[in-house]
């Protein structure tokens, strides 16, 4: 592999998601070699992924129907488990990303933390203990950082919606997710309450 590759491909398995505005070189070399990615990444059972209208690249792991010869290659990108309340705000993440690329021209999406939080509880059971409730969120809310679906602000308790959450929650599951959410609110909202 020649160091024109080299290069890209460390940062994507490193990265996870590469931004543009991050690691403008390295962008570059991907879009600049983006075929040449692909080809060696495929060896190894990996696809890249590079939106350049959103400005972000990263790996998947290939499907194992996709190969020509039958072999099914082991799983190098961990896939992860996540819960009722985090998979919650990634939807609710990504609906408020999807209202704010409609009515917005600003490219990226910041919430406070006390938006996060808004965001979330009333999709949660009521809790006696508010800051106990507010704690779980936090944790979530780090989370989908460690999951790079928010980037915290150089601003404390300001975070950045990640542009590449329309991969991770496409407009179909955006769409069943909604629909199971209604149920889900209507299960935990008690009679009389609305």
């Amino acid at each position: 592999m020649s160091d024109a590759l080299s290069v890209p491909v460390v940062h994507l398995l490193k990265a996870g998601v590469l931004y543009q505005s991050d690691a403008p070189a390295v962008w570059e070399q991907i879009t600049a070699h983006q075929t040449a990615i692909g080809d060696y990444l495929r060896v190894i059972g990996l696809d890249v992924v590079v939106d350049v209208a959103e400005g972000y690249a990263y790996t998947r792991q290939l499907d194992p129907e996709a190969r020509d010869d039958g072999v099914t290659m082991p799983r190098l990108v961990t896939r992860h488990r996540l819960s009722f309340a985090v998979s919650l705000m990634l939807v609710l993440l990504r609906g408020r990303l999807a209202e704010s690329d409609a009515t917005s021209g600003d490219t990226r999406l910041l919430l406070s933390r006390d938006d996060l939080v808004e965001m979330v509880r009333g999709f949660l059971p009521p809790r006696s203990n508010e800051a106990q409730l507010v704690d779980q969120i936090d944790s979530h809310i780090k989370k989908l950082c460690d999951l790079k679906a928010l980037r915290q602000t150089k601003q404390p308790g300001l975070y950045e919606v990640r542009r590449h959450i329309k991969a991770l929650v496409d407009a179909q599951v955006l769409s069943d997710f909604n629909d199971l959410l209604s149920t889900y609110r209507e299960t935990i909202t008690p009679e009389g309450d609305e």
